[in-house]
């Protein structure tokens, strides 16, 4: 148990209930200076909000004399991330405008790298993100190193269990120490007390309160019902099943049930584009959840889909096997222009395959295939490769060491590429092959599956 010195002053800088005070929001301002011991004080700082485990941006300023502030806004209770000068270089923090009497946050940073050096001071919420976070890093360094000892499977399944319901007994105390907080409800619900009773799941989380979508509580949560009660062997439609369950409990607020619908089609398509084999199941989820709760009629009297979700879900279609992808216009790496659909209009077949040089799998694979491709003529197909490089030199050395001599292009933003974006990449190598309609026919999952097609339709 952890002893704390408490400093009363006479007008006291935070007030909170000893009950968590669900579905909160307020105008509030945030601030922050950096420490004048840091050498780079200079540009810009990020706001995000985190929606599971997405971020999406909210606004940016400029640091004037070591100084930000933002613009005062409407803040809900979750977590939010500030990012200097890049994403990659980035803290998250809670706001709970229950606990902030003067309707304000100020964050002291102390160090360029931000993510643990900060200081929020007079805010139970951070103090518990902070601990909590320590924790989880230090959990997860044991668990690398036992996933690399030589211990058997079963001998490693034990001990990383044993280490993950340590890092949840922690969230237990540290809920029980800070009651009424946000993040500590957050933390405590992390496991399910019913983890053995399907209908009772979820029994723990209230739904009603959209603050639970601004943290990773329920992708965490959803992922291990589905997971564990989907019930795939006995019965073809478990996962059917198994989504009905969640929406039953998530159509109690619209905002919730939006964020559990886009979170389960994201997954599911995700979940899709990693497995190795051919089964076609995720795809069958991606369109049972688009088909029953966002464009059909299966739910429509609990549930109003808006035209926001409805355009997402729709990105999502764009992607199937025999539709029509989002087209690519953008500037190869020898500066010439090159167009998707033009492209798809000269050859039979234009694969589009996204990759990085720092991805493994990818450069296990690419070269031998850069290989076959150089040595393949009078070829009725083009490869375009579009990297998720965040660095030109690197891109450029590893395209001229390798001979990847088909149309290479690099945008530099990494995962937030708009090429990127608009196919929803979150690994690679990710691959799409398009025939001359411009339709998707094939996304296969190895260079392997991607020759044997090509030349099958020679």
């Amino acid at each position: 148990m952890f002893k704390y010195l408490f400093i009363f002053t006479l007008i006291p800088i935070f007030v909170i209930s000893q009950e968590y005070q669900k579905n909160i929001s307020e105008i509030i301002s945030v601030s922050g200076s950096l420490a004048e011991k840091m050498k780079s004080k200079n540009g810009k700082m990020f706001l995000y909000e985190k929606i599971g485990n997405e971020d999406y941006i909210l606004d940016s300023t400029n640091i004037v004399s070591g100084k930000f502030h933002f613009d005062k806004r409407l803040f809900f209770s979750g977590v939010y991330k500030l990012a200097f000068n890049n994403i990659n270089n980035s803290l998250d923090f809670v706001i709970n405008p229950s606990e902030l009497s003067d309707k304000s946050i100020n964050i002291e940073i102390n160090n360029y790298r931000i993510k643990n050096n900060y200081n929020i001071n007079n805010s139970s919420e951070n103090k518990i993100k902070k601990l909590y976070s320590n924790k989880e890093e230090e959990v997860q360094s044991k668990i690398k190193l036992i996933k690399k000892s030589q211990k058997t499977r079963d001998e490693k399944i034990q001990e990383i269990n044993a280490l993950k319901n340590e890092i949840f007994q922690y969230g237990l105390s540290l809920n029980n120490e800070f009651p009424g907080t946000y993040y500590g409800m957050i933390i405590s619900k992390m496991q399910s007390p019913y983890n053995n009773i399907s209908h009772m799941y979820f029994n723990d989380i209230d739904f009603t309160d959209q603050c639970i979508v601004r943290s990773s509580l329920l992708p965490t949560r959803i992922q291990s019902y589905i997971q564990s009660f989907n019930d795939y062997k006995n019965n073809k439609y478990g996962f059917h099943d198994a989504v009905d369950v969640v929406m039953d409990y998530a159509k109690q607020n619209d905002k919730v049930a939006e964020f559990c619908m886009y979170n389960m089609l994201d997954g599911f398509y995700n979940t899709g584009q990693t497995q190795r084999g051919s089964d076609t199941i995720w795809d069958d989820l991606c369109d049972y959840i688009m088909n029953e709760y966002i464009f059909g009629e299966g739910c429509g009297d609990d549930i109003e889909p808006s035209d926001l979700l409805k355009e997402r879900a729709q990105d999502f279609k764009k992607l199937q096997i025999g539709s029509i992808p989002p087209n690519i216009s953008a500037k190869d790496i020898n500066n010439r222009n090159f167009n998707l659909e033009n492209s798809c209009k000269k050859n039979d077949y234009t694969v589009i395959m996204f990759w990085a040089s720092h991805c493994n799998h990818c450069m296990a694979e690419m070269p031998g295939f850069a290989n076959w491709y150089n040595n393949t003529p009078n070829r009725n197909f083009e490869i375009v490769a579009v990297s998720l490089d965040g660095q030109k030199s690197k891109w450029e050395k590893t395209i001229e060491e390798n001979n990847f001599n088909w149309t290479n292009i690099c945008q530099f933003k990494v995962y937030k590429s708009p090429i990127c974006l608009d196919y929803k990449i979150k690994k690679t190598p990710s691959v799409f092959v398009l025939n001359n309609e411009m339709e998707i026919v094939l996304k296969p999952k190895s260079t392997n599956q991607l020759r044997s097609f090509l030349l099958a339709n020679k």
